[in-house]
């Protein structure tokens, strides 16, 4: 590296260790992605986090910390709401909405039209399960690795209403696309209504082929509905090229966002047919697009801003470079991994049938003990599943991971397996 780009990026990591203005921080990393995307440029986007320099957070797939330009933006409103909460003060909020709508959707490739900010993915899901038209009788096809929002969900509502819900076992690691698409296909029958899987599992990692089993839908008249808690702020996930009927997601997980802020996408011909599951003051007939979605009440609208400084973070980073750089990471650490002979990978090494997500077992320990233990001994922030064909650690590091901290974990992991 010559002394320019050295001095640089000393001057950069001096800078952006403390909170600064959106403009400056902006500047600073667009001035560093023109020269390059090597570890120091990465070692920059990591100093945009609060994180304790002495964890190594691998846990993604659960919460993530949010950035200091969107703890900046967040921080800001909440102080201007609090001390002038005016009807007045708030009116700013209605624009900044659809400001946040219209990035959104750039960011999916869909129409604005197509986009409701909801809490979680869990709402997003919901508001689905609830607001479908079905009759004693139909059929709702889920996985046995969904989450609860997209599994249970479904299961209480049949249970209510006389619905049947057909579970799809999962291969852990999966077998190829092919295998899970086909695994989908055998569930149908002509009573078949929906299809609702998980786009990217927080039990092991598998990436379903989202776009052949939406095609496979709308071929079939059934809705198709997609949890996308894993792959909002992960993948660059183009929602019009999937084709799905709907897409539910979080800003706090891979996002990097605030807590309770989310998003649900409907895609416009579906609109008409989904009912909203909440109605108050706010609520009319004529509501345009997917707003009819959120309709909740009074809401935190300072995490309007919040989550719209997120997604700007992850543009100025620019999406593609993000997958790229979180598929870097879980290549690095399953590669390591794979190479010990005390662990058991329950993640696919292929890029199509993997993301962020990384699931592995120490077959010598008891998992409890490992997870323990890699905290109490290398301050290791990660995930377990106590049991079942999931049973194991999890690891989901994104940006504000760094090479040598992937280093440091599997060798630590080593140290534990023997």
């Amino acid at each position: 590296m010559n002394r320019s780009r050295r001095d640089f990026f000393r001057q950069a990591s001096a800078i952006t260790a403390l909170p600064v203005t959106w403009s400056a921080f902006s500047a600073s990393m667009q001035a560093a992605a023109a020269q390059t995307r090597s570890e120091d440029y990465w070692l920059m986007v990591k100093r945009q986090f609060p994180l304790d320099p002495s964890l190594i957070y691998m846990n993604a797939a659960n919460v993530c910390p949010a950035s200091r330009p969107v703890m900046d933006r967040h921080l800001e409103f909440l102080q201007d709401f609090h001390r002038n909460p005016s009807f007045q003060n708030r009116d700013k909020y209605v624009p900044l909405r659809e400001t946040l709508r219209d990035k959104i959707a750039a960011m999916f490739r869909v129409s604005a039209e197509e986009i409701a900010i909801t809490r979680n993915t869990s709402e997003g899901s919901n508001l689905i399960v609830r607001g479908i038209d079905l009759k004693a009788g139909d059929e709702i096809v889920i996985t046995d690795h969904n989450h609860p929002s997209n599994n249970d969900s479904w299961k209480v509502r049949a249970k209510r209403e006389g619905l049947v819900v057909k579970s799809v076992p999962v291969s852990v690691p999966a077998k190829s696309a092919d295998d899970l698409l086909a695994g989908i296909e055998r569930a149908i029958t002509p009573r078949t209504r929906v299809i609702a899987v998980t786009h990217l599992t927080s039990t092991t990692g598998i990436l379903y082929p989202a776009r052949q089993i939406a095609e496979l839908a709308r071929k079939r008249g059934i809705y198709m509905h997609l949890d996308g808690a894993q792959t909002f702020g992960l993948l660059d996930v183009n929602l019009k090229e999937i084709g799905c009927d709907s897409y539910s997601t979080s800003a706090h997980k891979w996002g990097m966002g605030p807590l309770e802020a989310g998003i649900l996408y409907v895609r416009e011909e579906r609109i008409p047919q989904v009912w909203p599951a909440v109605v108050t003051a706010g609520w009319a007939d004529n509501l345009k697009g997917a707003r009819k979605f959120e309709v909740f009440g009074q809401r935190d609208d300072p995490r309007v801003v919040a989550l719209e400084a997120a997604v700007d973070f992850l543009n100025l980073v620019g999406m593609p470079d993000v997958e790229k750089r979180v598929r870097d990471l879980t290549t690095h650490a399953k590669k390591g991994l794979k190479n010990l002979s005390g662990v058991e990978l329950k993640t696919n090494l292929e890029a199509g049938l993997s993301g962020g997500v990384i699931k592995f077992k120490l077959k010598n320990v008891p998992t409890k003990r490992a997870y323990d233990t890699l905290w109490e001994k290398h301050r290791m922030a990660i995930a377990k599943t106590d049991s079942g064909d999931s049973e194991g650690l999890r690891w989901s590091p994104h940006v504000y991971n760094s090479m040598e901290e992937i280093d440091r974990a599997v060798a630590a992991v080593k140290g534990l397996a023997g």
